[in-house]
């Protein structure tokens, strides 16, 4: 089996850092492959959007709505200006990646993205950012999940 598409989960955990790694060792094997690096900012489902606030950077009156707004923006920047770092020097040793970041419930959009896309292999960090108190069988809840979902092989990196 080849894997010319690697998809690699990226949060910006030191779990996400060694699968990124991981995919760029395999993808020095393989000719023509590809990797992406997605990351997904989780949504907040909250009940309160129509209630208003004071802007803690501005002082003035604003939904919350548009404050959580604000907050995804510099939260999609931040990661995104971290992986086009991370592309640079990755593509610096020859190997084609692509960044991508969203919005979601991670689970179901990198187990979305990798059925559209057909990617060939998931490699993704056992643990990243969701904490402790989601481990299930010492794997973090996305990881478990994503490997239970995909059809594609996945490699779970410790």
């Amino acid at each position: 089996m080849t894997f010319n598409k690697i998809l690699v989960p990226y949060d910006g955990s030191p779990a996400s850092d060694k699968a990124l790694e991981k995919a760029v060792e395999i993808s020095k094997l393989v000719e023509g492959s590809r990797i992406t690096a997605i990351h997904v900012i989780k949504e907040i489902s909250t009940p309160v959007f129509d209630r208003v606030i004071r802007s803690p950077g501005t002082g003035e009156v604003i939904s919350f709505a548009e404050y959580m707004t604000k907050v995804y923006q510099e939260i999609r920047d931040t990661m995104q200006k971290g992986l086009d770092e991370r592309k640079r020097k990755i593509e610096a040793q020859g190997i084609s990646i692509d960044v991508f970041v969203t919005k979601g419930n991670p689970s179901d959009k990198i187990v979305d993205y990798a059925t559209n896309e057909k990617v060939d292999l998931v490699v993704i960090g056992s643990v990243g950012l969701t904490g402790v108190s989601k481990f299930v069988k010492g794997l973090g809840s996305v990881s478990r999940n994503v490997s239970e979902r995909v059809s594609c092989p996945v490699l779970i990196v410790r």
